[in-house]
């Protein structure tokens, strides 16, 4: 008995199955597709109806009734449109398109050039009349060109059951950027449901060594392509070793093309039309430091990555010429010291001057300069040491007085001799703009700094012929010469240049940012690569890669010259034509490794002996005009016999 009741009600349920219309079938397989994929977790289900023929439409309206009924109540809230175009949405979200044919498709995307694959897109095509297969080829062709590739098609073909095809532009069976219809699922009728619960499989995981072509061009620290390594191509510099953390990791080969001079001037442009031009014709995706624009308008024809890199603005100056031998005396006494010594001085004439005229005290001859011999240090005779307890003790802290002021000078004097032979370079962007420096810079880049800086006058500025690390070979020869040069430059090009570059001792880093930007990666508008590639910057972002690329070959802003870690040069060849890695002779790197030892020596106190020098010299003159005055008086004295 209970083997005949459960044929029963299998034979019950084949005939319910079997009686249900095509349509509910259809949309039960729809609503399944909705509530057991990625799209339930969508925020908003965009539902749209196109058709070519007004007397499709019915068909259309009552599949989209059943579907809504099947769907249940806890689907995300829906938006309905028919007979309306796209639009392009900039978010994630679920679509299910109910078109006629081709033709409906295509007007529905008729606004859009691409998607930049953020739906998850579930199509059903009532059925062409005619030419079905390849209608379904050209509409999965199209859907590649608009980079919806999360897509499933949903098919009845005459006589058969509801098929889902979709695309895979890189795969072993068909290689690359080949579009085929495959089929990625059935609906199982007997079953009522789909024969696998995957209804979006992946396609952009693996590319099996497809030719992904990049439009860069060489600059260090960003990227090199060296051919020598491990026999064969590979790129140094920090995008170079981004670059090939992506290849390795979505197994594609590296295609490039060259950009040349002009092009990458007009990557300055803010209309972009230079990337229309590549992205069109000769690249998939682009990078070369450009900036990201947040700004960045409908019109501009191309999308950008996360941002994989922060490039601060910096200044870099030259060191100036070293402080003169007088100056080296009066440098190593702070203001507040000068204050003090021109304090102790003043009180001590005031208190001779109060001796003098109120209490009619007897100074000694010449005590305004006997003060001055105690200031500086010196002694007086014995004659004229006071005698008295309150005298000794005025006298005894004015010379403890003195003996701190010496003090502080003395010290302040070995500190510059040890350390600082040279004038203070400017600490601030306010300290280069007030000492009036020459601001070297890239012309394409002088409109946007003048917006930074408003205070610079367009008279400081000089644009530079090459780049900004060509110009520090030169900006550092400059140094210990009387001229106030600047380079404007992003902080990577100088922090590279430190670490190939011992010369870089001779110029100084100014540590205030101008402004910070975002490098990122270019490609067509609304590409599917954008997702791809945000994927691998956050991934070599949460592993440290880029931290370590970074500290490759680009020292930090805080880093000390003697523990920089040096890196060999490397060579190539630049935009225009010459060797884009400044060199050194062995003569100019021995001069300029020695350039900095701070040796203590004779020469630095030239001043204390030509100050001698001019006293003793004073000296004689006021000897000779005391000698001239006393022979004129002597001479002029009657003598005894004349009287």
């Amino acid at each position: 008995m209970q083997f005949q009741w459960l044929q029963c009600l299998a034979l019950s349920a084949w005939i319910a199955v079997t009686s249900a219309s095509p349509e509910s079938v259809l949309a039960a397989a729809l609503a399944q597709v909705v509530t057991g994929s990625e799209m339930s977790a969508r925020g908003t289900l965009y539902i749209h109806l196109q058709v070519s023929v007004e007397a499709a439409r019915p068909h259309l309206e009552a599949l989209l009734t059943e579907v809504l009924l099947e769907l249940p109540a806890s689907t995300p809230p829906r938006r309905i449109s028919s007979q309306l175009p796209m639009e392009y949405k900039p978010y994630v979200h679920a679509v299910l398109l109910l078109v006629e044919d081709l033709q409906s498709l295509q007007q529905l995307y008729g606004k859009l050039r691409a998607t930049q694959d953020l739906s998850h897109t579930l199509i059903y095509m009532s059925g062409p009349t005619h030419a079905y297969e390849e209608q379904v080829q050209a509409a999965l062709q199209l859907l590649w060109r608009l980079s919806v590739l999360n897509v499933g098609l949903v098919l009845r073909p005459p006589g058969g059951s509801l098929l889902m095809v979709s695309y895979f532009p890189f795969s072993a069976v068909y290689g690359c950027q080949v579009i085929r219809a495959s089929i990625v699922n059935r609906y199982e009728l007997a079953a009522g449901r789909w024969a696998s619960s995957e209804y979006f499989p992946p396609k952009l995981g693996n590319f099996y060594g497809c030719v992904l072509t990049c439009a860069t061009w060489q600059d260090m620290p960003y990227l090199v392509l060296r051919r020598e390594i491990s026999g064969g191509n590979g790129f140094v510099g920090i995008e170079g070793a981004l670059l090939q953390f992506m290849a390795e990791n979505l197994n594609f080969s590296v295609g490039l093309y060259w950009m040349n001079k002009e092009e990458v001037l007009a990557t300055f442009n803010e209309s972009g039309w230079v990337f229309n031009e590549i992205f069109g014709q000769h690249a998939d995706f682009s990078l070369g430091g450009f900036h990201f624009k947040p700004s960045a308008g409908s019109e501009i024809p191309y999308s950008q990555s996360t941002y994989y890199f922060m490039s601060h603005i910096m200044l870099v100056t030259n060191l100036q010429s070293a402080y003169s031998a007088y100056e080296k005396l009066a440098f190593p006494f702070h203001p507040l010291v000068w204050q003090a010594i021109g304090l102790v001085l003043a009180l001590g004439c005031l208190l001779l001057l109060a001796i003098d005229r109120r209490w009619q005290h007897q100074l000694p001859q010449q005590p305004y300069y006997q003060l001055l011999v105690l200031t500086m240090g010196g002694n007086l005779p014995d004659w004229h040491v006071p005698r008295r307890v309150p005298g000794r003790l005025l006298l005894l802290t004015w010379l403890l007085a003195t003996l701190v002021l010496r003090g502080a000078y003395q010290s302040g004097m070995y500190q510059l001799l040890r350390q600082d032979t040279q004038r203070n370079p400017p600490q601030t962007i306010a300290d280069v703009l007030a000492q009036r420096f020459t601001i070297q810079l890239m012309e394409v880049n002088a409109a946007r700094i003048l917006d930074s800086l408003p205070e610079l006058r367009p008279e400081q500025l000089v644009y530079l012929r090459g780049s900004e690390l060509q110009s520090f070979l030169s900006l550092a020869q400059s140094s210990g010469s009387s001229a106030r040069l600047a380079t404007l430059t992003p902080y990577e090009y100088f922090g590279y240049f430190r670490k190939v570059h011992p010369m870089s001792r001779r110029l100084h880093l100014v540590r205030e940012r101008i402004y910070t930007q975002q490098l990122a990666f270019y490609v067509r508008r609304h590409s599917h690569l954008v997702g791809v590639l945000n994927g691998q910057i956050q991934h070599a972002h949460a592993h440290g890669f880029l931290e370590h690329w970074t500290r490759q070959y680009v020292s930090a802003v805080d880093e000390t010259d003697e523990s920089v870690a040096r890196i060999s040069s490397t060579s190539y060849s630049t935009l225009d034509g010459i060797d884009g890695d400044p060199r050194l002779t062995d003569t100019e790197e021995e001069q300029s490794a020695t350039a900095q030892r701070n040796v203590l020596s004779m020469r630095e106190l030239a001043a204390l002996f030509r100050l001698i020098l001019w006293s003793n010299l004073f000296a004689v003159l006021v000897f000779a005009l005391e000698h001239l005055q006393h022979s004129r008086a002597k001479w002029s004295q009657p003598k005894p016999g004349n009287i």
